[in-house]
This record gives C-alpha cells, sequence and structure tokens, in this order.
C-alpha cells in the first residue's frame, strides 16, 4: 500500500446493536471496532467489564486500548455522537489518552542485540574490534605565545561522533538503533486547505510506515484547539499503523483559526504523563501560520521533560519564524527548519528523521579545564555551559546530543598570563641539544603548569585539558573519553609558523561570528539596518586569514543573498542561523548554500528514500 492511498475500512450495514438489540439510531453514542462492526458504547462498556474482549458479532480481539479505557465505569458525553475507534477515536476531549506501554524486557533485549551487532560491526571494520567513540581534538589561535606579555587568544574544541555501524543484515537504509518516542504536533488551521494538507498528510503517513514496533507515535493537530488524534503513544505494530494512517487521512480536516500554545502543550503533556519512555524522544511541531494572538510560551517550554527535543517547522512564508527558532532553542537544543516549498515538507521531515534515527551520544558534556593562571573570558559558542559567570579556569558545555557524523566546534577565548622569572628559564631547555633517537620528552614544569613536552627546539608547555562524557544510547551506559591536552610553546624565539593563526580555528571563527551576526540582524525590525549588520559581517569575513577557504565563500554568499520579500529574507536567514549555531542538518532552502554541509550521510539516504517512495506513488 502506498504511502498517500488511504485505507478505507468495509462499512458495517447491521442498523442494529447486537448486544442489546437496538437500532443504532443517530444522536446516541457508538463505537465502532477495527473489525468494522457498530454497538452502543455503553453496551460495548458492558460486555468488556463482562470479561467480554472479543467483537460480539466476528469474536476478533479487542484492541487493548479499547480494553482499558472501557473496563471503568463511562461517562456518556451530553452531546451524544459517534466513536470511531477502529481509526482510532474520533476526537472528543472525554476520551482520554491511553499510552501503549514500553515493554521494557523487549527494549533490553534489543539494546543488548544492538550492542552485540555493533560491536561484531566494528570487529569487522577495524583491527582493533574497538567500538568507534566520540573523538576530541583542541586548537589555539597560535601555537605559541611570548613568555613576558599578556595575550588574549581563541580556543577551539572539536567533538566529533563517530558514523553509524551497520550490521549484516541491514539493509541499505536501516542502522541499528534503539525506540523511539515521537509526537508530531500539526498545524490544521485554514491555511493549510488544499495541497499543502494533501502534503502533510503524506508525510505522517511515511513517518509512521518509518517506525518499528517499539516505537511510539502520537500525534497532535491544533486549529484555535489541540485533539489528540492517536490518543496517546501508540507502539507502531501494523495494527496500529493502519489506525493512524487512517486517522491522518480522514479525521484531519483544515479549518478554523491558529493557536500554537494548544497544540504544544498537549504535545508537552503526553510527555510529561507518560507512564515509561524509550530510549530516545522527540517532539516535531508545524505551522504554517502565526497564533492569533501573541503569546510568550517560554514557561510552557521549560515544562518539556529534559532529554526530549522540540524540533520546529515553519510550512511557507507566513509563519513567525523568531517564534518558531525560540521554541527550538528552549526545546533541549532542537532546530528550527524553514520550508519553503509546499512539497519540501516531506522531505524536511524525512532529514530530521534521519538524524533522530542515528542518534549515537545523549547527554554530551564537555569538560574544558586549563591551569590556574590561564582562564576562559568569554564563550561564544551558544550551547549552555557552567559556571554562568566568567573568566574561570574550567568550563563544562552541555550539548544534549550527538548523531551520527555530527561535528560540534566550541570556540571561546583563552587569557594567558604573562610568565614568571623561573617559568621563563624553561626557554633555554629548548635551547639544549637532544638526542636524535628521542624528538619529544616530558619535563617537570612549576605548579602552574602540569608538564612540559619538548619537541625539536620548542618547549610545549600543557595548560589545559578537555575530557567528554557522554551516555551511550544503546546500553544506557555513561562513557569518558580519554583527556586531550592543549599545547602552547611558551619561547622568546619561536618560529614564523607557530605564530601564525590557525586556518581551523578562523574559520570555526567566521562560522559562530556569522551566526552571532545574524542573530542580531533577526532582532532588527529595520530591514534596512537589519541589512547593514549582514554587510559589515560579509565584511569582516573577507578581511579573515580563511577568507578564501570554500566555506568563508559560501557565507559571504549567503549573507549577500538577495531575497525577492523580507519575509523571505527573515525566514531563510533565521533558518541559517539555526544551522549555524547549532551545527545540525536540517532541510534548507537552496539559496542557502552554508547549511548544507551539516546534512549527514544519513539523514540524506532517508530523503532520498522519501523522495523514491513520493515520486513511486504518484
Amino acid at each position: 500500500m502506498s504511502a498517500t492511498t488511504p485505507f478505507t475500512p468495509t462499512l458495517n450495514t447491521v442498523d442494529d446493536c447486537t448486544i442489546c438489540l437496538n437500532a443504532l439510531a443517530p444522536g446516541n453514542a457508538l463505537l465502532t471496532l477495527s473489525c468494522t462492526h457498530q454497538f452502543h458504547l455503553q453496551c460495548l462498556a458492558s460486555s468488556i467489564q463482562a470479561q467480554n474482549k472479543e467483537c460480539p458479532l466476528c469474536r476478533a480481539t479487542l484492541d487493548a486500548s479499547i480494553v482499558q479505557l472501557l473496563s471503568g465505569p463511562v461517562q456518556i458525553p451530553v452531546r451524544q455522537q459517534t466513536f470511531q475507534f477502529q481509526l482510532p477515536p474520533v476526537v472528543n476531549q472525554d476520551i482520554p489518552s491511553v499510552e501503549d506501554l514500553v515493554d521494557e524486557a523487549l527494549v533490553r533485549d534489543l539494546s543488548d542485540r544492538l550492542a552485540s551487532a555493533r560491536q561484531a560491526a566494528a570487529a569487522s571494520a577495524n583491527s582493533s574490534n574497538s567500538l568507534p567513540l566520540i573523538t576530541t581534538s583542541t586548537t589555539l589561535e597560535y601555537n605559541a605565545c611570548v613568555p613576558h606579555e599578556v595575550s588574549n587568544i581563541y580556543g577551539l574544541v572539536t567533538v566529533q561522533a563517530p558514523p553509524c555501524l551497520k550490521t549484516a543484515d541491514d539493509d541499505s537504509l536501516s542502522v541499528s538503533r534503539v525506540p523511539i518516542d515521537l509526537v508530531c504536533v500539526v498545524d490544521q488551521s485554514g491555511s493549510m486547505l488544499g495541497e499543502k494538507m494533501v502534503l502533510l498528510k503524506q508525510t505522517l503517513v511515511y513517518i509512521v510506515e518509518q517506525m518499528s514496533e517499539l516505537d511510539r507515535v502520537a500525534i497532535v493537530s491544533f486549529d484555535t484547539l489541540a485533539y489528540d488524534r492517536s490518543h496517546g503513544l501508540k507502539r507502531m505494530n501494523q495494527q496500529n499503523q493502519n489506525i493512524l494512517k487512517n486517522t491522518i487521512n480522514n479525521d484531519i480536516d483544515d479549518g478554523g483559526g491558529t493557536y500554537i500554545g494548544q497544540g504544544l502543550e498537549m504535545g508537552i503533556n503526553l510527555f510529561r504523563t507518560r507512564q515509561t519512555k524509550n530510549p530516545l524522544s522527540a517532539l516535531l511541531l508545524l505551522t504554517d501560520g502565526q497564533d492569533n494572538q501573541t503569546h510568550d510560551y517560554t514557561q510552557l517550554m521549560q515544562t518539556l521533560p529534559e532529554g526530549v527535543q522540540c524540533h520546529t517547522f515553519g510550512y511557507g512564508p507566513d509563519h513567525t519564524a523568531a517564534l518558531l527558532v525560540r521554541l527550538a532553542e528552549q526545546g533541549n537544543g532542537g532546530t528550527f527548519t524553514y520550508i519553503d516549498e509546499e512539497d519540501a515538507v516531506g522531505h524536511a521531515f524525512a532529514i530530521t528523521l534521519g538524524g533522530l534515527f542515528t542518534c549515537m551520544a545523549q547527554q554530551v558534556r564537555v569538560n574544558i579545564e586549563f591551569s590556574e593562571s590561564y582562564t576562559i573570558t568569554h564563550a561564544h559558542s551558544r550551547y549552555k555551559y557552567e559556571p554562568e559567570q566568567l573568566p574561570s579556569n574550567m568550563i563544562t558545555f552541555d550539548l544534549h546530543d550527538l548523531n551520527g557524523d555530527e561535528k560540534r566546534n566550541l570556540v571561546f577565548q583563552l587569557h594567558v598570563p604573562k610568565l614568571d622569572s623561573n617559568e621563563q628559564n624553561m626557554n633555554n631547555l629548548s635551547q639544549e641539544p637532544m638526542i636524535l633517537s628521542q624528538t619529544t620528552e616530558e619535563l617537570q614544569l612549576p605548579e602552574s603548569h602540569t608538564i612540559g613536552i619538548r619537541v625539536n627546539k620548542s618547549v610545549f608547555f600543557l595548560i589545559g585539558t578537555v575530557k567528554i562524557t557522554y551516555m551511550d544510547p544503546i546500553t544506557g551506559r555513561t562513557v569518558t573519553i580519554d583527556p586531550v591536552p592543549f599545547k602552547l610553546v611558551r619561547d622568546s624565539t619561536s618560529s614564523a609558523d607557530l605564530l601564525q593563526v590557525s586556518h581551523t580555528l578562523d574559520l570555526q571563527r567566521n562560522r559562530v561570528e556569522t551566526a552571532n551576526a545574524l542573530e542580531r540582524a533577526m532582532a532588527e525590525t529595520d530591514y534596512l539596518q537589519s541589512l547593514a549588520i549582514l554587510k559589515a559581517q560579509v565584511e569582516k569575513i573577507k578581511a579573515s586569514v580563511s577568507a578564501q577557504d570554500p566555506f568563508s565563500q559560501q557565507l559571504i554568499q549567503d549573507l549577500q543573498h538577495n531575497y525577492p520579500s523580507e519575509r523571505d529574507y527573515r525566514s531563510s536567514q533565521h533558518n541559517t542561523y539555526m544551522c549555524h549555531t547549532t551545527e545540525r542538518g536540517t532541510y534548507v532552502p537552496t539559496t542557502s548554500i552554508s547549511s548544507q554541509q551539516y546534512i549527514s550521510t544519513m539523514q540524506r539516504q532517508q530523503a532520498a528514500h522519501f523522495l523514491s517512495r513520493h515520486n513511486g506513488s504518484n
């Protein structure tokens, strides 16, 4: 069955309730089962309470959620209506959500099998049989600073996630992954009329079809009210997939105004009230408009549980990009995606899905610590860090999570002290001849420096270290990476190459400064002043050491792009800002070139998979 073909159940031709033999009259509270047989709601509740858990007509086993829902006292709504449970229930706020509980034993078994398969894949991929871990590297703006002066230089820590390992029985797209709890909150207001709604439904059906039996999905739609279309988080077995796909195709209709907070609150509450949870969690929020009235959702977003990321999607040019960016930033490190073309909605969701499916590390913490006299004065990356008040000789960044192949570059400024006379005497060591067979040796240093390394004629001081800890989502265990040092030469006569600006660091400085300029430009309400901010940043990049690097040239091209309208300008540049701030891949308009480098291999494959399915169904 294609992703765009709605499932049409056979209509029940019975006009009487076969339990009480009275007519199924309009206005009565009715319930239709997945087998399409229909009964009075109260009659079926009485049957279930009498321990009958099969359809009274065909003896098909009743869905567990229906049994759980009707096992207790049933309150018939004052306004009677027909309840379509086979699709699942028609939206009715009197019907509570029923969560399909996580089978924790099955999840543990899956995690054990994934861990074993990953170990086998690692063994076949490298001779050491070791699992690929997050790697870390350190860079300073200069490799050397003169000892008799105080300096303030830039520093960089690069954190790189390994690629996803595929097991021997994986197909071309599948990866070994743990289950996810996914809540999709989508706009069904009147502006979604026509092709937009058709394409959104195709996308939601595709998402459902990509889930495994242990994944759980909930769908919430909203106009000025919110509607729990799935009635709770549902495990994506084949039966529930069919139910949810039919709900998507038949029950979500466009109409009404827009109140994002209604849908957002319902989606967050599904996470807050869940009794069990899968290892991964995410909330996807899509809207094509803006609230009828202005709202501040800061307090609401503070209720989003830790570990649940909120990814927002602005569909078309009429959304409020600034609001969606703020929700993503408040949503535990989520992303914002501007969908500039109607038919790109599936492509956009597929890229985000490809990232979620490849989570390699959770609760990633990067601890940077320098010797006491060296202090971090400014943190230029936008991730949360402690302590909030700088300067400090140590800082810890919270990166939330890392997906396969993703990289994070943390940029900061470092105060480099003047060395006292005892420390400057270390320079003499660099002039001593070395044994030819020994090019590197460790040297004991004063208390302000832990250790020194003499390489050829230069003494490198080890002035600090960076250490990474994270949780492996497959095993649930905490992993600690061996510390990586920062090295700095403090010679009076350093060679010219040691005093050159690092190309790698300069590129990342251009990135973070571009992100900061974009943030200021988007906050500037005067359009011409906003453009002037980006023009100034272009001149700054042109004057940088890495100005001719392809990435710097792409930044310049994106900042100089001439958009047809201010609204297009702000939506696109908000997207660019978020990509360069988070260094995470999303769908981006073709006008944004520099952001495309963040899209991982698996995200591209997931997007290609959606497009092949979508084109094949047309």
